[in-house]
């Protein structure tokens, strides 16, 4: 009897290879897994590769000799930059900087011709040697908006005039009117200062707002803020 191969059969149902779902999803994970990757790596390329760019502008021009090869390609660079509207500049980061400090007077000048210095004056005697940036109040803040700007109308400069008015009813002063002025004092150069001159230099005063206490809307007010702390109102 000759000698033959015997062969396990195949059981019903079963297959050697896996089954075309199972491919397709490792397939899957594969591509995506490729796809992590190089969109990793291309973020790293795309990084560097601006930052390098942004370094490479920012570079100060007088650290390259004249002539040379990196100041053509600084040159170059900031060039191009500009086009795109990425030039490194001061200006990407405070547009229109401060170039001093500012605060407010007000005076109110009283039916019986008094005139009297607001407690709102307080910072324009006292707030110079003091941190501007922070450590402020909510009043702080509301007193700086209104003087800002002075030659454009300020509707928020108008509502705080207003408001004094009706303290200032409230407190049983009868005010005709009210004039707010903006002292300001310039930073000066940075050497000069170091020869020894004061950060800031002599205060000058302007004509910010005047306002009249007897128009109708603050006559309202002044009506309305009586009647709610249960005052009377004189007709």
């Amino acid at each position: 009897m000759s000698e033959t191969e015997i062969q396990t059969p195949t059981p019903p149902g079963a297959d050697a290879s896996p089954p075309p779902g199972q491919i397709a999803f490792v397939a899957a994970l594969e591509r995506r897994a490729w796809f992590r990757w190089t969109r990793r790596l291309a973020n790293l390329v795309v990084a560097l590769a601006l930052g390098g760019g942004l370094v490479l502008g920012a570079w100060p021009h007088a650290e390259f000799d004249d002539g040379s090869r990196m100041q053509g390609a600084h040159d170059e660079l900031v060039a191009k930059m500009r086009k795109l509207s990425l030039s490194q500049t001061w200006k990407m980061y405070a547009p229109d900087p401060g170039r001093g400090h500012f605060y407010m007077e007000l005076d109110a000048h009283d039916a019986d011709g008094t005139v009297r210095e607001l407690e709102d004056s307080f910072m324009a005697k006292h707030g110079w040697g003091t941190a501007w940036a922070w450590r402020r109040s909510r009043l702080d803040i509301w007193q700086h908006a209104v003087t800002r700007r002075i030659d454009k109308v300020n509707r928020n400069r108008t509502w705080y005039m207003r408001g004094v008015c009706a303290r200032e009813a409230r407190r049983g002063h009868e005010v005709d009117r009210l004039e707010m002025r903006r002292v300001y004092r310039r930073i000066r150069p940075p050497e000069q200062v170091r020869e020894g001159k004061d950060l800031l230099a002599r205060p000058k005063q302007r004509r910010a707002q005047d306002g009249s206490c007897h128009v109708k809307i603050i006559r309202e007010m002044i009506a309305f803020d009586a009647q709610r702390r249960g005052e009377a109102v004189d007709d």
